[in-house]
């Protein structure tokens, strides 16, 4: 089956399926599909990416560089209820939560020109400059992962590395190429919105 035909098949099933929301679907999966494609190719806040899938299941490593101490970029990481205010794409960042080390939040971030819903659980370790996430709720994909920094030698830089597992809820009516891109404008997105409450931009 060529790709003309499997895409009319797919717009063709959202319609029968879904009706108005069928449209909404419809109009979301090109969106999708045309963003997707400014994320190919080396990225200059992707120093390292490895994002194989076996099913349903990304396995996701993502490694960026911040000019700026760990102690700088672990304070901001602190306070993710900032995101809405540092970055375009996240257009909630509500704390649900505050508890001791404990934080919930309520995010709506654009994610391929595509508005997500999601509420998400973090746990923060000073001593390992580690933070670990897992969805709540999510409509898309449960996420269960962390965030760790580590120091350069002349404590002036700092690695902002991810690590999770993502999991798909539902059947994605989009190509792994295109989820990939969507982890990867996530990922960009977070380091960014930390950079600019740094003040590095």
């Amino acid at each position: 089956m060529n790709k003309k035909i499997r895409v009319f098949t797919l717009v063709a099933a959202l319609v029968a399926v879904g009706g108005v929301v069928g449209c909404d679907a419809i109009g979301g999966f090109f969106r999708a599909r045309n963003a997707a494609v400014k994320w190919e190719g080396p990225i200059d806040e992707i120093a390292f990416a490895n994002l194989p899938k076996d099913g349903k299941v990304f396995d996701i490593e993502m490694h960026s560089r911040i000019d700026a101490p760990a102690d700088k970029v672990w304070e901001a990481m602190k306070h993710p209820e900032k995101l809405s205010q540092n970055s375009e794409q996240y257009k909630k960042s509500e704390l649900l939560k505050d508890e001791g080390n404990v934080k919930e939040l309520e995010l709506h971030v654009m994610v391929l020109d595509n508005l997500q819903t999601l509420t998400v659980r973090m746990e923060f370790d000073d001593v390992t400059k580690t933070v670990k996430i897992k969805t709540l709720t999510s409509s898309m994909a449960d996420i269960d992962g962390s965030y760790h920094l580590e120091a350069s030698p002349d404590g002036q830089k700092t690695a902002y590395i991810y690590k999770a597992k993502q999991t798909d809820k539902i059947m994605m009516p989009i190509s792994e190429d295109v989820q990939r891109s969507a982890v990867k404008e996530s990922f960009v997105n977070q380091v960014r919105a930390i950079k600019k409450q740094l003040g590095l931009g």
